[in-house]
């Protein structure tokens, strides 16, 4: 199909071609801003990682092959930081900042919606990106990229491709949430298990079916929603994950602490956060919603999503990046974000 590169609004990536070709794309990112090659991973940590990746996505590391080669780098350069430097940051607990994450999902009337709010840090609305991502053999999708912000070293150095959240041309859904878990292990970063449910999964069966296959490198919370209503919350512990469903008539909710009476006990939200906000957010979105509910009317509803993610006291906060509102029957997305020149709107739809 050849490559497609467009700006849209400031903030739109618009990508069609060959993953290799992507790889090479990336890699002119990378090389216009700075980035940085050190890294600390161990060899041991490296070659565990490696194996894992080739087994279960070599997609993405023929992408970062190219990506290196493109850069005259040794495509071990950047696999060693992109495939396994995670894994000591885990080890190390060096995220352990306050998380503010909220995302529910509900079906009614044959729709099915999603809201979700992306908490985290103020510099990161100067980077965020949103990618229109059609590569070759493998599903298209939206993805919300915060471009690797991370503290004490925001900006150039780190502006690659983690998305945070994906929709697919088949209407799935798949967002994380933070999850306050002491636990590492070998397996996929959160962000790259999320690109491949958006490339290889249409429904939210599917995607269970990847997590029960697939190891995950550091505990997160994902809740995913299909077209057809079918929604699921996984709290993953790394080495175990539960899974949670929306009751009848009720919206499933999921913000930063463990709701599966098997996760609880697992949970540390409070020992790195006596003040998290993550039990007032998932009760504030509970009543918020069910009040939409009750007061239905599916020409206003996503404007009433907006409205919650926008206004809400406790679930929009300072760092509040960007907000969402999917209808996934219609694979239609509305994202508003906050940027240094203010609120911008894109409204994203999969063309027939």
């Amino acid at each position: 199909m050849g490559l497609v590169w467009l700006c849209y609004n400031g903030v739109m990536l618009r990508f069609a071609g060959s993953r290799e070709d992507f790889g090479r794309v990336c890699a002119e990112r990378l090389r216009e801003a700075g980035y940085v090659f050190d890294s600390s991973v161990d060899q041991e940590t490296y070659l565990h990682q490696l194996e894992i990746y080739e087994r279960y996505y070599p997609e993405l590391v023929a992408e970062k092959r190219a990506a290196a080669e493109c850069l005259g780098r040794e495509g071990d350069d950047l696999l060693r930081k992109d495939l396994a430097s995670f894994v000591l940051a885990q080890k190390r607990r060096v995220n352990d900042r306050p998380h503010g994450c909220t995302i529910f999902a509900f079906e009614k009337d044959g729709y099915v919606y999603v809201g979700r709010n992306y908490d985290w840090l103020p510099a990161a609305r100067e980077f965020f990106e949103v990618y229109d991502l059609d590569l070759d053999d493998v599903y298209r999708y939206f993805a919300v990229s915060d471009e690797g912000v991370w503290p004490g070293h925001v900006g150039r150095e780190v502006h690659k491709f983690s998305p945070e959240d994906v929709i697919n041309e088949h209407g799935l859904y798949v967002g994380l949430t933070y999850a306050y878990v002491d636990a590492w292990g070998y397996g996929l970063s959160s962000v790259h298990l999320m690109r491949y449910l958006a490339e290889h999964c249409a429904t939210t069966v599917e995607a269970l079916e990847a997590f029960r296959q697939i190891p995950l490198a550091v505990p997160k919370n994902f809740l995913i929603a299909d077209a057809k209503g079918d929604l699921a919350v996984v709290e993953h512990r790394v080495k175990n994950f539960e899974i949670r469903r929306a009751q009848p008539a009720k919206p499933l909710i999921q913000t930063n602490h463990f709701r599966h009476n098997r996760s609880v006990a697992h949970d540390r939200i409070l020992a790195y956060n006596v003040n998290t906000t993550s039990f007032l957010r998932y009760e504030e979105a509970k009543y918020l919603v069910q009040k939409v509910l009750h007061e239905y009317d599916r020409s206003l509803l996503i404007q009433n999503i907006m409205n919650i993610l926008r206004h809400a006291r406790y679930i929009c906060n300072d760092r509040t990046i960007w907000s969402l509102a999917a209808e996934l029957s219609r694979k239609q997305l509305w994202l508003v974000a906050e940027t240094g020149l203010g609120e911008r709107s894109l409204k994203l739809r999969f063309e027939n």
